[in-house]
């Protein structure tokens, strides 16, 4: 497969480039020339797909629940969100623990996303976190409760409750000083627990002075593993998981934290499934 960059999301080309040398039967070319594209947003996206070429949208380009639902899938061409957190290795190993039963009933999915950089939180900061709840538990959450802190809006916690008393504590900041981020990822059942922790991948560093602590990180594995659903979508004519439905219903959820933030009252999901109301 021939693939053009006309966008590269949170990664950089450098990193695009990496993953597709990891994979044989991949090649960035020209866009004009390439089988299928990454890009940014809904309109570019829908000319692309109308070109024939299949489709990477990165999610952090789509603005909210509307936006996503104007992604168009005509027959034979896939549109995939370019979004890693699915497929990053150590969210994989906790989502294959979680679908072989071994956890039992869900009951608490805890979420940190930190970073430096003081900017506010916005729409799609929320959505990729929440995209990865919905899909741990398997649905919709029926109730989202949020609240904003920081004079520049740098912090925001979102408290998710789901079927069957189970619930989602998932919080986003841009308030750590300079250098590195940090993720965190735990998911609680009634018969054990697996968790994904960047402290896991943290080693310390002794080269005089003060030890600093060095991340080994998972690289670019994560990109490997979407350019490999997504091939495999491609070759197998289906479509790709996530897709534009996956977007609409994480900025749902993020549109309904915005809400619940602005009101200071929590939002529930309405009789017909389909979207928010407050009370």
């Amino acid at each position: 497969m021939k693939i053009g960059l006309t966008g590269t999301g949170s990664a950089t080309v450098d990193d695009w480039r990496a993953a597709v040398d990891r994979l044989a039967h991949v090649t960035i070319v020209d866009a004009g020339s390439a089988d299928a594209v990454v890009v940014d947003g809904v309109n570019a996206a829908n000319q692309a797909a109308a070109a024939g070429q299949h489709v990477l949208v990165h999610p952090g380009s789509l603005a909210s629940p509307v936006d996503a639902g104007q992604l168009v899938s005509p027959e034979g061409v896939v549109v995939m969100l370019a979004a890693t957190g699915r497929f990053q290795p150590s969210i994989q190993e906790v989502q294959a623990v979680n679908a072989n039963g071994a956890l039992g009933p869900l009951g608490l999915l805890r979420i940190h996303r930190w970073m430096p950089g003081g900017r506010p939180i916005g729409m799609a900061d929320l959505a990729d976190q929440l995209d990865l709840a919905n899909w741990l538990f398997g649905t919709l959450p029926t109730e989202v409760y949020g609240v904003r802190r920081g004079e520049s809006g740098g912090y925001v916690h979102v408290h998710l409750g789901f079927p069957g008393d189970g619930m989602a504590l998932v919080d986003v900041a841009t308030t750590l000083p300079d250098g590195e981020d940090y993720y965190s990822l735990s998911l609680i059942g009634g018969d054990g627990s697996v968790y994904a922790d960047d402290h896991h991948n943290m080693h310390l560093l002794y080269a005089g002075g003060q030890p600093g602590a060095v991340r080994g990180g998972e690289g670019v594995r994560g990109l490997v593993n979407l350019l490999g659903e997504f091939t495999a979508a491609v070759d197998g004519d289906r479509g790709a998981v996530p897709g534009p439905a996956d977007a609409v219903a994480a900025l749902q959820v993020a549109e309904a934290a915005e809400r619940s933030i602005e009101t200071g009252e929590p939002v529930r999901l309405g009789e017909t499934g389909d979207g928010y109301e407050l009370g």
